[in-house]
């Protein structure tokens, strides 16, 4: 499994999120786009993943996932450490499972308007919900853009999964909420692909 960052297709505004983050203290990528080589066993079809803390959040993603040699589309999120994420992106993404969807869409299906794809989150904190993240596909560089890249760097392997990257926030700030839910929305035919998980916070022994 690999998480593509900073892969959206207008540079100036990757710029201006380098630049929101450095602000946080979260140091600039040595690269762009940035590939995070991560274990797949992070990758799981669940309803609710723990965490140690409540300083975490999703990020929804489209995945590529190589199945058979065949390339699929499915949603995935990048839960990720905030924290930790200060001190080494990769380690902030390595500590938290990476829910996926259980539905996939095959690549050639929607290939020809990728861009025009749908992508939306929504976080619910105390209760209520809230819109996270909205946007099209077509923020995010086109696959087999990605996939050259992926191959270039020596990354490409059989039956990978590739997180292609992520929309900014529409709150403005990180969320730690207690459910994450996400969605891809074909507007061709009106298809949808959903993922919903719940976030339980383990007792923290340090603070017991």
């Amino acid at each position: 499994m690999i998480i593509a960052g900073y892969t959206g297709k207008n540079q100036k505004v990757v710029q201006q999120h380098i630049d929101e983050l450095k602000a946080l203290g979260i140091s600039p990528p040595p690269r762009v786009p940035m590939i995070y080589d991560l274990s797949p066993e992070l990758i799981q079809v669940t309803d609710q993943i723990t965490v140690v803390q409540n300083h975490s959040s999703g990020e929804a993603e489209a995945i590529l996932l190589d199945i058979n040699g065949v390339w699929y589309l499915g949603l995935g999120s990048d839960h990720t450490d905030r924290v930790l994420e200060a001190t080494s992106i990769q380690k902030s993404k390595q500590v938290c499972l990476k829910p996926i969807s259980s539905q996939v869409w095959p690549l050639d299906h929607i290939r020809d308007y990728w861009d025009e794809i749908e992508i939306e989150s929504w976080v619910i904190k105390d209760g209520v919900q809230h819109v996270y993240q909205k946007g099209t596909l077509g923020s995010f560089m086109n696959p087999d853009e990605l996939l050259r890249i992926v191959r270039e760097r020596d990354y490409e392997s059989s039956g990978i999964a590739i997180f292609c990257g992520t929309l900014p926030l529409q709150v403005g700030t990180f969320l730690f909420g207690e459910t994450f839910l996400a969605q891809l929305r074909d507007p061709k035919n009106g298809n949808t692909i959903q993922l919903k998980y719940n976030i339980k916070v383990l007792k923290d022994a340090e603070e017991e």
